[in-house]
């Protein structure tokens, strides 16, 4: 399971990778536009190649969770289920500058909403087992980025309110961030 969890930790670094070059290449507003208005941009390629890079790296260590008798399975099962929305949001595309005006855009949020809420549980129930399972000098990295994550899903739900959606894309890539890192961390500093 090892392998697993080395091949998650090293996919969740590549999709931070690229979620960095979507904002360097990209055009898009970073406060205002939510990350998925790349799908449909001159980087919708890229933006391809991060969310199925993510849905690997996710998948991975899905399999690798359900696998491990000391750790819940549903944290397993979330992120598997994770992978497969993630796949959704690809195949829908936003509809850009507004929130969900089409049957596609209404699609795409349903699938992104989802996503954003089964990537804070899976972290969230990964997080009251990772001291037991991962190196010490990664638990207080954990906790903070954990404590980040919270703030930011908070923010990222308030942010999809009419009087406060100009912070959206702000909200929505501190979650992304800090629950990216969160499971590439955590995959690579499992004992």
């Amino acid at each position: 399971m090892l392998l697993l969890y080395s091949l998650s930790a090293g996919l969740t670094f590549g999709q931070v990778v690229l979620f960095v070059c979507l904002h360097v290449w990209g055009s898009n507003h970073r406060l205002h536009q939510p990350v998925s208005d790349y799908g449909t941009g001159r980087v919708r390629r890229l933006f391809g190649v991060y969310v199925l890079t993510g849905c690997l790296a996710v998948s991975s260590l899905g399999v690798a969770v359900i696998a491990s008798p000391t750790i819940p399975m549903r944290a397993g099962v979330y992120l598997l289920c994770l992978a497969a929305l993630r796949l959704g949001v690809l195949r829908f595309p936003t509809d850009v500058g507004e929130m969900a005006r089409t049957r596609t855009g209404r699609l795409h949020l349903l699938f992104a909403v989802a996503s954003f809420a089964l990537v804070y549980m899976a972290v969230d129930v990964l997080h009251a087992v990772a001291p037991a399972m991962v190196d010490a000098s990664a638990v207080s990295w954990l906790v903070g980025l954990h404590l980040i994550a919270t703030i930011a899903l908070v923010a990222t739900v308030a942010t999809m309110l009419p009087a406060l959606q100009g912070a959206f894309g702000f909200a929505e890539r501190a979650l992304l961030l800090s629950t990216m890192i969160w499971l590439g961390l955590f995959a690579l500093a499992v004992r």
